[in-house]
């Protein structure tokens, strides 16, 4: 059970990252906060509690196959081959996003077209019996992730980003982030695959979040003090 809470986590926070590229769009703060966190409670509550009506419903574990079960089944799997079509678009623009703070002389265009055929080699090459794994590598990467982002704003920087912070005074590296996000990951995949049981996304959270908690405010602290 704790393995399948994992998986059903990984799917929904692996989109952390990209709210950003299209919340940073909204009118106000208060506007892009509320869209993101309806759309992401709303959308996957649905769709979850879809998959798992259609498991009770047909007896059968994989959606693909619970669908062509059903009457119309083929054309019903229509609207699904959009949907993905339609968030391979978005994995691929925010990817060329992040690629173009790394090489920002680069053309965005670019950066999409090398994206789009390494995405396409891989759908082609990785077979579909190891997306399990996929999803918690997905879990691994982006849940200790988050816990980093949590305390960075909250912990770290009481709660304000200066804008400076993504600029000017933006170093090339954290050290302190990235260390966190290791340890973070490495918690996840030893649970993940050695205790499945015991549900590897919150002692993940936590332990990025309280390692860089400690490691980013004391770094934060003895800059102040200079």
């Amino acid at each position: 059970m704790s393995l399948a809470l994992d998986l059903v986590i990984a799917m929904p926070i692996s989109w952390m990252p990209l709210a950003s590229d299209y919340s940073r769009f909204a009118s106000s703060a208060k506007r892009g906060f509320l869209g993101t966190l309806l759309g992401y409670t709303l959308a996957n509550t649905w769709f979850y509690a879809l998959g798992a009506a259609l498991a009770l419903g047909t007896g059968q574990e994989l959606v693909v196959s619970s669908i062509l079960l059903l009457f119309l089944g083929n054309l019903a799997i229509l609207p699904i081959i959009v949907d993905e079509t339609d968030n391979a678009f978005a994995d691929i623009y925010s990817a060329a996003v992040s690629l173009q703070n790394a090489f920002p002389r680069v053309r965005q265009w670019k950066l999409v077209l090398a994206v789009a055929a390494l995405s396409a080699a891989l759908a082609y090459l990785v077979p579909l019996a190891e997306y399990g794994h996929f999803l918690l590598l997905i879990g691994a990467l982006f849940v200790p992730l988050f816990g980093v982002a949590l305390a960075d704003y909250f912990v770290v920087r009481g709660g304000r980003y200066e804008l400076r912070e993504f600029y000017e005074a933006a170093p090339p590296l954290r050290p302190a982030a990235l260390a966190s996000w290791a340890v973070g990951a490495a918690v996840y995949f030893s649970i993940a695959y050695a205790l499945p049981e015991v549900g590897a996304s919150l002692p993940s959270l936590l332990a990025s979040f309280g390692l860089h908690s400690l490691l980013a405010r004391g770094g934060r602290v003895g800059v102040d003090q200079r």
